[in-house]
């Protein structure tokens, strides 16, 4: 075994160590699969473990997102919408989900402003 060869292996060994500390300092880990995760930060919360668990049992038994307009269906499809849920009761439907019902509708006119972002993004001819 050469001199090269010598140092090249603990400079090797060396180097898979430190890119190992290197990765859990990061914000985004790669878990098994090729899924990547990521994480804000590494600071300890206010929360208890506890308190963590017994979120994580509601959000098991009921996976609506924080504003009840998302439901966690897993697989392929993750997140969908959840659409308005209505029942026949006193002879009339009526809204039985708790979804706001007083939102804007949205205006289809442009401002100035983005008439110009559309005209630069699709330029006429």
């Amino acid at each position: 075994m050469n001199v090269k060869q010598a140092l090249a292996f603990p400079a090797l060994c060396a180097g898979l160590l430190l890119s190992g500390q290197v990765l859990a300092e990061s914000v985004i880990h790669v878990g098994p699969g090729g899924s990547a995760k990521f994480y804000p930060d590494h600071t300890s919360g206010q929360k208890s473990p506890q308190q963590i668990q017994k979120e994580l049992d509601d959000f098991k038994r009921n996976p609506v997102s924080a504003d009840g307009v998302y439901r966690y269906v897993g697989g392929d499809q993750g997140w969908v919408l959840v659409p308005h849920e209505y029942a026949f009761r006193d002879g009339k439907w009526q809204h039985v989900d708790k979804l706001p019902h007083n939102t804007p509708k949205p205006s289809t006119k442009m401002t100035p402003e983005e008439k110009k972002k559309r005209d630069a993004m699709y330029p006429p001819g």
